[in-house]
């Protein structure tokens, strides 16, 4: 708390399972605090689809100023986030306590404001309490992936743990029960031990339900119906609500049964643990639960309550009608608080119970049902409703809207590697849009047409359609078809090495940002970011990346972002950050982010050429997966790079054919383009299996290559920051450049290609060669160095980042590059899961001590 004072606050994320006390600790930090620091309360509920920001709003509108800002649905969520960081940086010494609570029920709006506040908590005078159960996190949970997100000084993790024999002991000291036996019915989770505590005189049960319905049993029939009703509401039940729906007030105090399953609040009633709420509601008969939802669903209803709530009510209900009135209310807010992937679901749920929909209503339906999907990169969903939609509104014979859909779904065929269905797609709906009066839809076909033309490197095909789009967006003064247009001239100008492109580029994401056009802000950092780094301008890769990133995440644009973070792994690769570039593309592989075939070429491609360049396992079958999925695709910019990298494997092993013929496929899509950084980097390798026949444009640092001028070139790769590249053309020279080659190789820790440098430094007759790696390097199977074994031994024993530090004798920056480095190698994603790995393989013992 001192340091939170003093105005640097911290992120405090509190991970368990059901029952191991989560709660039970934010409560008694925040009560022994409450005299120092002012806390603000927010909790997510399990809803069947999430209210979106709900426990942001809670929060906002317990301060002062901010209720009406966090409680009007149609306020930006962006506002509403920077109210919230403004009012915890006012004053510094004036504290306040966010919690968060039961972040695995969040939905993707609040896991954007939490990375939002937890990258900037440093800066406020605040402590958030962030908690969640780990347990409920698949590998592909938004929530593990916005954890994975939060990280510095500031973030500090804390995973509590089951209580220990010794504590159920203390516990059960004046019960009379066995503590030996109920620690190890329990598992020692202090939930299952109270609740068993609380049953005097029953057996051990089995399970908390049993622990939980034996307290239930005791009651009146009226706590009984109370605890009821609470259970079939994921939120608390308010006091409004329980007068409604059972026509009573009731007092908690006067039923000591039911006082140890709920908590009363000044308006409202809950459960004091979720478990306890899940054991009533599953022993409610089918029958007697849909008449209490279809009681809710009235009151909820005659109140005005929140659509998200309705349509949980209502589904549960059986009615169809209100869940088709609610759903489409519940996804327009979702959506416009930038939650998509909850619009989808609130509009995937009115399209199963529109049973009397009309055909325009379905149509419409759908058509925004893969809007949203096609946002949140829920591509194959996007495909499903999009094709849908164009049939429907084709039938309708609404030309206008099947070109409308029909120009959304060229972009999501891309996406899932279907060249085909892209190509007819746009092909169908220009055919439909040129055959009736000129309108802003052919400007965003014509626009949807440019755009798969420079995916697939043909520039100049690009550009003409930007032109034409731009044209008619212009004469209809519809900003989104420009900024659309706008986006695809500059990338058509980057491509072809012209960096007059960034001008329009630039012009298309202000035009969007100015008119608050997110998906075409979304697109136009996408975009920059890409053709920036293609032709090595990686300062403002980075600067687009950084940018692009939160604001298509604080948005919920998922399928922008993954774009963004995809093309970013090159740019890591390229600059020689190579445990950035292999860490972020295994996250990004098996994680939920990437769900495009487009996305996975990139991020495969990158990490098989880290494994590749310093000699691990697993590059072949990463090399030969990326060729599959890219040539269907016919795009210039997938194929031409895994052809480059595996002529660069074919290289390696010293197969010239093999080279040639990588190239071959490689050359064989960008000869017709003008693709000079592509096409520069396949001449090199052809270079090295035979002489190369040169035609196109090609870049400078690959230009001096093909010329034999390693020196220059060498210098070229030094002033764009490529140190791998550099090391390449040194490896041309004499002892000195192979000398300074080498240590380059070092550094990257590049094995196979600094092998071949000592090679030829011997073969020179050069004294004093350094040595490959040492043995202990060798003899691990992920080349791990000496410091990066002493660091995993040290992982073992627990030890943090500081102490590796001081153990080390590294600073703290350094260690954590070796314990990416590590994690990279070892091809995990965690430190518990590289230590498990290094476990089972024998590298370290079990009772490292």
């Amino acid at each position: 708390m001192q340091e939170t004072r003093a105005g640097s606050g911290k992120l405090i994320l509190i991970a368990g399972e059901a029952g191991i006390g989560k709660s039970s600790l934010v409560e008694q930090f925040a009560l022994e605090h409450r005299r120092e620091a002012r806390v603000l309360w927010g909790a997510c509920d399990p809803l069947i689809t999430p209210r979106p920001l709900a426990p942001v709003r809670e929060i906002a509108a317990q301060t002062i100023g901010l209720g009406v800002l966090g409680t009007d649905e149609a306020e930006s969520h962006d506002r509403l986030f920077r109210a919230l960081l403004e009012e915890l940086s006012r004053h510094a010494g004036a504290t306040s306590i966010l919690v968060l609570e039961d972040l695995h029920w969040a939905d993707e709006a609040t896991l954007d404001f939490l990375r939002f506040i937890g990258r900037r908590m440093q800066r406020t005078s605040a402590l958030l309490l962030a908690t969640y159960r780990d347990e409920d996190l698949f590998a592909t949970h938004p929530l593990r992936l916005a954890l994975g997100e939060l990280t510095g000084p500031q973030a500090i993790r804390l995973r509590l743990a089951p209580l220990s024999l010794a504590a159920v002991e203390v516990l059960a000291r004046e019960s009379g029960r066995d503590a030996r036996i109920l620690h190890e019915v329990t598992g020692g989770n202090p939930f299952f031990v109270r609740e068993v505590l609380a049953s005097p005189g029953a057996p051990v049960p089995e399970t908390v339900r049993d622990a939980v319905l034996a307290r239930l049993a005791r009651c009146s029939n009226t706590a009984r119906e109370l605890t009821e009703l609470v259970a079939i509401s994921p939120t608390r039940a308010e006091s409004w609500l329980i007068d409604a729906v059972l026509g009573i007030r009731f007092a908690i105090e006067d039923e000591p049964g039911v006082r140890g399953l709920l908590e009363i609040q000044s308006e409202s009633v809950g459960f004091r643990h979720q478990l306890a709420r899940l054991a009533v509601l599953g022993a409610i008969a089918p029958e007697r639960a849909r008449a209490m939802h279809i009681r809710v669903l009235d009151a909820l209803g005659r109140h005005g309550a929140d659509p998200a709530r309705l349509v949980h009510h209502a589904a549960l209900a059986g009615d169809a009608a209100a869940v088709f009135e609610n759903a489409p209310l519940a996804a327009t807010q979702a959506a416009r608080l930038g939650a998509h992937r909850e619009a989808a679901a609130h509009l995937s749920a009115a399209l199963r119970h529109g049973v009397l929909l009309t055909p325009i209503a379905r149509a419409e339906l759908l058509e925004r049902h893969a809007l949203e999907s096609a946002l949140a990169n829920q591509t194959r969903d996007a495909i499903a409703s999009g094709a849908a939609a164009a049939a429907a509104w084709g039938e309708l014979g609404n030309a206008e809207a099947q070109a409308r859909a029909l120009t959304l779904l060229a972009q999501e065929y891309r996406t899932a590697g279907d060249k085909a269905g892209a190509d007819e797609s746009v092909a169908g709906a220009i055919a439909l849009l040129e055959a009736r009066p000129r309108s802003a839809h052919l400007a965003m076909a014509y626009g949807a047409k440019s755009l798969l033309a420079l995916n697939r490197g043909w520039n100049r095909e690009a550009l003409d359609y930007g032109q034409r789009a731009l044209a008619i967006a212009r004469e209809f003064a519809d900003r989104a078809a420009e900024s659309h247009a706008l986006c695809q001239i500059g990338g058509a100008l980057l491509g072809n090495g012209d960096r007059a492109g960034y001008e329009p580029l630039e012009r298309s994401l202000s035009l969007a940002l100015e008119h608050e056009l997110e998906d075409h802000a979304a697109r136009a950092y996408r975009t920059l970011q890409f053709y920036a780094g293609l032709i090595r301008d990686f300062p403002r890769a980075e600067r687009a990346f950084h940018e692009g990133v939160e604001y298509c995440e604080e948005r919920g644009i998922f399928s922008q972002s993954a774009y963004i973070r995809a093309y970013y792994t090159v740019c890591d690769l390229d600059r020689g950050r190579w445990a950035d570039a292999a860490r972020s593309a295994g996250e990004l592989l098996h994680g939920s982010v990437i769900s495009g075939v487009t996305q996975r070429v990139t991020v495969i491609t990158t990490l098989a050429l880290v494994r590749l360049r310093r000699g691990e396992e697993g590059a072949d079958e990463m090399l030969d997966e990326a060729l599959r999925l890219a040539l269907p695709t016919g795009e210039t910019s997938r194929i031409a790079r895994v052809a480059a990298a595996r002529a660069e494997q074919a290289w390696y092993r010293g197969d010239l054919p093999d080279i040639a013929r990588e190239v071959a496929t490689g050359l064989e899509h960008v000869s017709a383009h003008t693709t000079p950084w592509l096409n520069g980097e396949l001449l090199f390798w052809q270079s090295l299996a035979g002489p190369p026949v040169i035609a196109g444009e090609v870049a400078q640092p690959y230009r001096l290559m093909l010329a034999g001028d390693w020196r220059a070139a060498a210098d070229a790769w030094e002033h764009i920051g490529q140190p791998y590249e550099r090391a390449l053309a040194l490896t041309e020279g004499g002892e000195d450049a192979l000398r300074e080659a080498l240590a380059i190789l070092h550094r990257l820790e590049a094995g196979p290609l600094a092998a071949l440098v000592r090679q030829r430094l011997r073969e020179l007759g050069a004294r004093g060669v350094p040595r490959g790696p040492i043995k202990v390097t060798r003899q691990n199977p992920w080349n791990l160095t000496g410091k990066e074994l002493e660091a995993l031994q040290l992982l073992a024993r627990g030890f943090t980042n500081a102490q590796l530090a001081r153990r080390l004798h590294r600073s703290p920056k350094t260690v954590e590059h070796h314990v990416c480095s590590v994690l990279a190698k070892m091809g995990v994603h965690s430190r518990a899961e590289a230590v498990a790995v290094a476990h089972a393989r024998g590298m370290i013992s079990p009772r490292t001590p």
